[in-house]
């Protein structure tokens, strides 16, 4: 019995839509780069600052120097946040992007809650014992504190102010140095404080002894104060 054997229909190739596939990503890429670095659709046409109090608005933008008219990708938040934090007055700064046409800064100052006498005029201070900017004069209502500006010194300053009750009255506060802070009350009666760690506890135990009449108070150690 015969048999007739046919030879296979080669099969054809596909084609690869490799290299097409890699032309659309590379018109797709560049499109994209026109739009956002080269276009005007997406330039810096206003810069928004919110959080601010102290500082006025034409203060910060003095600093930020927003580059107006500039593509936005091109414009670099990290750089304008850097310069905006080396104020004394910003505690955080925020900068973003703000599709299409704006730069969006976000400020929170700090809030002074003393005043430091240098050299050159009188330093702010925040809650943190941190330059909170310079005045020319004390403002009203604030201490004038003894001690150095952004260090350890008035940052144990700030502690013990935080302990002290408002009824003390409170004419002087120094620190030489970060253990030893001493206060001086309106009513004569200096106390020594030392650090500012255990603060609400020295302060109980220099009120009981300003009660028994005590003038001159150490409690840098509260467990063994000392007075004259």
């Amino acid at each position: 019995m015969s048999q007739t054997v046919r030879s296979a229909t080669p099969k054809k190739k596909r084609k690869s839509k490799a290299p097409w596939l890699i032309w659309l990503l590379v018109i797709l890429s560049a499109v994209a780069w026109w739009s956002l670095y080269q276009s005007k659709w997406f330039i810096a046409q206003e810069v928004t600052i919110t959080g601010n109090s102290r500082l006025t608005v034409e203060q910060i933008s003095a600093v930020a120097a927003v580059p107006i008219g500039n593509s936005l990708m091109s414009i670099n938040p990290g750089a304008i946040t850097e310069q905006l934090q080396a104020l004394p007055e910003i505690k955080v700064a925020t900068v973003e992007r703000g599709w299409p046409h704006a730069i969006l800064i976000t400020v929170t100052e700090r809030t002074p809650i003393a005043v430091a006498a240098t050299a050159t005029g009188f330093n702010l201070i925040d809650s943190e014992g941190m330059n909170a900017g310079v005045v020319a004069a004390p403002p009203a209502g604030l201490l004038v504190i003894s001690a150095q500006p952004d260090s350890p010194a008035m940052t144990n300053a700030i502690q013990a102010l935080a302990a002290i009750p408002a009824e003390w009255a409170i004419t002087g506060l120094s620190a030489p140095t970060q253990d030893s802070v001493v206060a001086t009350l309106g009513s004569g009666v200096v106390i020594t404080l030392g650090s500012g760690e255990r603060a609400a506890d020295k302060v109980e135990v220099a009120q009981a002894l300003m009660e028994k009449g005590y003038k001159v108070i150490n409690v840098s150690a509260p467990d063994a104060p000392t007075v004259k």
